[in-house]
């Protein structure tokens, strides 16, 4: 027992020194940041309401991740975020062997991202290729059909908020 005891504690030690932190708040954007502006996404495809669910998504995550003010306009920000949907694609991948009907969806979605400081107009962060791929099931019985690609969508949109918050704030 007395020989784990140190084990335990150079353990700790080294794991305290690596870089890790609690998950919940993350580390902060460039000094001085004290107010974010999420744009509205720009919308480039047909899906209505898309953009405006990853921006929510997006400013979302930064109040979760960040003790920074989260707004919708550039005006009295430290830094803005900018974004396009550029692309949405749903690809029946299973059907119902009986109908021939398509029993599930993948939608993949494909998006740009990019944050520039205010006082300087220069770009901080930039990802333009961003890739997401959500699947949902439609039901081959009528009477339980419920429309789920904007369930998907929402979802979709959360994961997108996630992980393009952590990319950015992972840049700094």
């Amino acid at each position: 027992m007395k020989a784990i005891l140190p084990l335990v504690a150079a353990l700790l030690a080294l794991l305290t020194g690596c870089g890790y932190h609690v998950a919940g708040r993350s580390v902060a954007l460039p000094a001085g940041t004290r107010v974010i502006a999420v744009l509205p996404f720009a919308n480039h495809t047909a899906q209505p309401r898309l953009s405006q669910m990853v921006s929510a998504a997006v400013a979302g995550e930064f109040e979760l991740r960040t003790h920074d003010r989260v707004q919708a306009a550039a005006a009295g920000s430290d830094e803005v975020v900018h974004g396009n949907v550029v692309s949405v694609a749903a690809t029946p991948v299973t059907f119902d062997t009986t109908s021939g009907h398509a029993t599930t969806v993948e939608v993949v979605v494909h998006l740009q991202a990019w944050v520039t400081a205010t006082a300087t107009g220069k770009e901080v962060f930039r990802n333009n290729d961003l890739v997401f791929h959500d699947q949902y099931q439609i039901s081959t019985q009528e009477q339980n059909f419920i429309e789920e690609d904007s369930i998907a969508f929402q979802r979709l949109s959360q994961t997108i908020g996630q992980t393009l918050v952590s990319d950015i704030l992972e840049a700094f």
